[in-house]
């Protein structure tokens, strides 16, 4: 074999790159290329990330920019998880799965617990967030696979890790993109899995925890869906519902009749606007 001082030479790291002490962005980037200075710097201004963060997810990227950003925000906080202890994930699965059940998994009582431990209402749609996290397919149960997978995606292995990931989470909700993603999320999450569309008084209650706050006509949207509609929410409808809210005003400034609206978007648009002129006509039409 080689001697060790031949070794040293040829591969400074002694063999042993992979046990670098860390010593931050700014140390390592001058062993960079230009390019993959340039990649980091790129990276971190789209992401708004710190370059640290950056160079990891390039390098579990292979150098792939765009493979990198699409880890990055498919999985925002896992990238900035940190490591999690298997044993610890199994301890806190153990705590909260459903004893009753012949199936490994967490239940809705476990879930409620687990909520409860994390410091949020279970109708807070950060729920929804970590729900995506978990990659759950349906609302009320995370299997075994889900609940372990989930929180080594968001680097926490114990319920008070999970909580001081909160705030991380939260932001997703804030952002365009992954606010969409939870929302898109949010349809197959609810729905029957046999079935295509979701059931009205779910598709309502959904709306309001994840639009209130965000869309001012939530309300009425739903109250008009349930007088005049009073069927199962189609897929088509509930992605075009987050576009309308986002592209046209509370007082419908922005619309246009010959845009490509789901029916039932261009009748909760007349039914709005007849009520705006019987209300104009009783008021004198001032």
């Amino acid at each position: 074999g080689t001697s060790p001082r031949r070794r040293a030479r040829e591969d400074p790291s002694g063999g042993a790159a992979t046990a670098r002490p860390k010593i931050g962005a700014f140390g390592y980037m001058n062993k960079l290329n230009r390019a993959q200075k340039d990649k980091v710097r790129r990276f971190a201004a789209v992401a708004d990330a710190d370059e640290e963060v950056a160079l990891k997810i390039l390098k579990d990227a292979r150098w792939d920019l765009e493979v990198g950003l699409e880890m990055f925000f498919t999985s925002p906080v896992g990238s900035l998880g940190g490591s999690t202890n298997p044993e610890q994930v199994e301890a806190t699965y153990a705590t909260y799965r459903a004893d009753d059940d012949d199936e490994e998994m967490v239940g809705a009582e476990g879930i409620e617990r687990f909520c409860e431990d994390i410091g949020i209402d279970a109708m807070d749609p950060v729920i929804l967030v970590v729900s995506l996290k978990m990659g759950a397919q349906t609302m009320g149960k995370y299997t075994k696979e889900e609940f372990t997978s989930g929180l080594r995606r968001m680097g926490a292995d114990t319920a008070a890790k999970t909580k001081s990931k909160i705030p991380e989470l939260r932001k997703e909700l804030e952002d365009e993109r992954g606010f969409k993603e939870v929302y898109e999320f949010s349809f197959g999450f609810a729905k029957e899995p046999n079935q295509k569309s979701l059931p009205l008084e779910i598709a309502c209650a959904m709306w309001k925890v994840l639009l209130t706050g965000k869309w001012a006509l939530v309300d009425e949207w739903c109250e008009f869906l349930e007088k005049d509609h009073g069927k199962p929410i189609t897929h088509d409808t509930w992605s075009q519902a987050l576009e309308f809210s986002r592209q046209i005003g509370p007082d419908l400034e922005g619309y246009d009749p010959a845009g490509a609206w789901p029916y039932l978007i261009d009748e909760f648009v007349e039914h709005k606007m007849a009520s705006a002129a019987h209300e104009g006509g009783e008021n004198g039409g001032d």
